[in-house]
């Protein structure tokens, strides 16, 4: 049966994204990702840790990543997979993600939809996440669980915490139970994945008012 637009246009964004995090990982381990190497490295994440979490970086570039893709890619399809922003004085785009380091987020079944960046600079803000897109609802997925999943049924709880780094943290301590939101408060979509997998959670980040009132509901 022929492909509706929009299931042609997730297909594509998600091609895309493969190709985006193989070009971020590429950079990491060669020497225009020395820097984000170096801060990962040196905060004590071993190079398995690193690799298992897909890690890149982004070039310190207005371009880098447009121009590696755009032999395979529209800018359409970069703009609409929100890796790359227009121009505002003038035609033409820029990266979004520049001069940071870089974790795939991937959805249940275990592909890339997002990219979270954090800065090596002290630049803000911290954190940069993609925005969403046909194949991201952030309220509606929660980082590291594709590979969380068979360590949540083996210990019959959930470690919720607060981001990429601190996911891969306890990867490499021995605790594969382990999601982390989206650079987003927990939500009741949120809530409603994590009672499908388990209904014991653990929160390990700053407990707010709504990560309270999500808790209690979950609970």
């Amino acid at each position: 049966s022929e492909q509706t637009p929009d299931r042609k246009e997730r297909e594509e964004i998600l091609s895309l994204m493969e190709a985006a995090a193989q070009h971020f990982t590429r950079t990491l381990w060669t020497a225009p990702g020395t820097k984000a190497r170096e801060y990962l490295l040196g905060r004590g994440f071993k190079k398995e840790t690193l690799e298992r979490i897909r890690a890149g970086a982004a070039r310190e570039a207005w371009d880098d990543l447009l121009l590696a893709m755009k032999s395979r890619f529209t800018p359409q399809t970069l703009l609409n997979a929100g890796l790359i922003l227009e121009r505002k004085e003038k035609d033409g785009h820029y990266d979004r993600f520049r001069g940071r380091a870089v974790f795939p987020i991937l959805n249940e079944a275990g592909k890339g939809v997002a990219f979270g960046a954090r800065a090596l600079d002290g630049s803000e803000p911290k954190y940069l996440n993609s925005p969403e897109t046909p194949v991201y609802q952030k309220s509606r997925l929660l980082y590291g669980l594709s590979w969380a999943r068979e360590g949540i049924r083996r210990e019959g709880r959930i470690v919720l915490m607060e981001g990429p780094l601190d996911v891969a943290r306890a990867l490499q301590h021995g605790v594969p139970e382990v999601v982390a939101t989206c650079g987003t408060a927990l939500t009741t979509e949120h809530v409603k994945l994590l009672r499908r997998y388990a209904r014991k959670l653990v929160l390990a980040f700053d407990a707010d008012s709504a990560g309270q009132n999500a808790a209690a509901r979950f609970y």
